[in-house]
């Protein structure tokens, strides 16, 4: 008999583990990939004055698409995944750190973040090794409208991030705040026009379309407008992108050949500040022989901002010149409030014209989505309904079926054993059975027992 109870509690407890998979099953947790975004830094601003300073006289440079903005350094296209209220995160670009005639000569790369609730850590790649850079906390990770976010988290030195600044700075010390967002990716759907565009440029000769130009006016300017003096910042519209170093314009129309050129784009950027009101809209590019002009609207007029020598060359698909110099005119300088002179190196160029319908043109920087501070639920936990494509979830029936199952097991489990410890009990208490008597039956085999 107790083998048989065990056979039984065994299959019993069998059947709970599996009411226990299929809660486990109910709810699965799957890690959402991200795409998109940006990591904003300023390492240290003591740092990046010391560099600039009397004593280093040295500089600083970004790359790979990262930029400044706000005295912090704009780290772009995130990847990674997020689940649980738990990401991990990598951007791309540099930061290049150059003084004491290159006795100092630092690289910061590819910064990441792994971070969980309202602490992390920041990586960096420092001269190629990745580093634990900083301890993060004090952010709280939040998701809104699709984007995760972190504003301003503080940021802890460890004991290999002051390795990395060769002693300049000693473990513990406070770097600057850490904000970062990323987007919940989506699959981009291919367009309809995306397509007529690729056809219209691979059946015509000198006819293209679809074409894109980057140019990130300067970095300089870009670092006045976001600055302390201004206190402003750039929105771009009507079909141009911000790639936080350059801003892209699309949909360019026109003829292309290799050294005569003429396209018009689409698109706008707008500079607003402490008296600064400034809006370039739908550029366009002019070149003959090789040799040509940058223009846009200001304030209603057409006018040459920039020129530059390049000639196109075929490549992939795509008539392209990339970091192509620039210079500023005479025209342009009042556009800038004399804040440059005529002849002075503006931001290059990146010209692309798609030839075919497969041409791929060159990645713009992604910045994502702008974070969306998520605003408090006022939803009730308990009476929230889950619901899938088709209107209902799973759980509403697997959890509660699952816990019907759960609680039959676990009292038919305790009845086993109770009945087991009464048997047990009697037949210990019970006199020597008389092996002439008839047997009698139980109390355990009563029908009121049973019953």
């Amino acid at each position: 008999m107790p083998h048989a109870i065990a056979r039984m509690a065994g299959a019993l407890i069998t059947a709970a583990a599996v009411a226990a998979s299929l809660l486990l099953w109910a709810a699965p947790a799957s890690a959402a990939d991200l795409s998109g975004g940006r990591l904003d830094w300023g390492v240290k601003e003591s740092f990046r004055s010391y560099i600039t300073g009397p004593i280093a006289k040295g500089e600083i440079q970004t790359g790979d698409g990262a930029s400044t903005s706000g005295g912090a350094y704009r780290f772009h296209s995130a990847s990674g995944s997020y689940e649980g209220g738990s990401a991990s995160i990598d951007y791309q670009g540099w930061v290049y750190f150059w003084g004491h005639d290159g006795e100092l000569d630092l690289t910061f790369a590819n910064p990441s973040v792994e971070y969980s609730g309202s602490s992390g850590t920041l990586y960096v790649y420092v001269n190629g090794s990745r580093t634990d850079m900083a301890s993060l906390s004090g952010g709280s990770l939040s998701e809104s409208g699709g984007t995760i976010s972190v504003s301003g988290a503080s940021a802890t030195l460890t004991a290999n991030g002051a390795a990395a600044f060769a002693g300049y700075y000693e473990a513990g010390q406070a770097l600057d705040p850490v904000s970062f967002s990323a987007d919940v990716a989506a699959a981009p759907e291919p367009t309809e026009a995306a397509s007529e565009t690729a056809t219209e440029a691979e059946t015509e000769t000198d006819e293209v379309a679809g074409a894109v130009l980057d140019w990130g006016v300067r970095t300089s300017w870009r670092d006045y407008v976001s600055g302390n003096i201004a206190e402003g910042e750039w929105t771009v519209a009507d079909g141009a992108a911000d790639g936080g170093a350059v801003f892209r314009f699309t949909e360019g129309a026109g003829t292309a050949t290799a050294t005569d050129y003429e396209l018009a784009y689409q698109g706008a950027v707008t500079f607003t500040g402490n008296d600064l009101d400034l809006t370039l809209t739908a550029p366009a590019i002019t070149a003959t022989g090789g040799k040509g002009v940058l223009s846009a609207e200001v304030d209603g007029a057409r006018v040459d901002l920039v020129s530059f020598e390049a000639e196109l060359a075929e490549r992939d698909g795509l008539l392209v010149a990339e970091e192509v110099p620039t210079q500023l005119t005479e025209a342009a300088v009042p556009v800038f409030g004399g804040y440059y002179q005529a002849g002075d190196a503006m931001d290059p160029l990146l010209i692309a014209v798609p030839l075919t319908a497969d041409a791929v043109l060159p990645a713009l920087p992604d910045l994502g989505s702008e974070p969306v501070e998520a605003e408090p639920s006022t939803e009730n936990p308990a009476t929230a309904t889950a619901a899938t494509d088709d209107g209902v979830d799973p759980l509403v029936w697997i959890v509660p079926a699952a816990l019907v199952v759960l609680l039959g097991a676990a009292a038919a489990i305790v009845a086993l054993v109770q009945r087991a410890k009464r048997k047990q009990q009697a037949e210990a208490e019970a006199p020597p059975a008389d092996e002439t008597s008839e047997p009698t039956a139980s109390e355990e085999d009563t029908p009121a027992e049973n019953g």
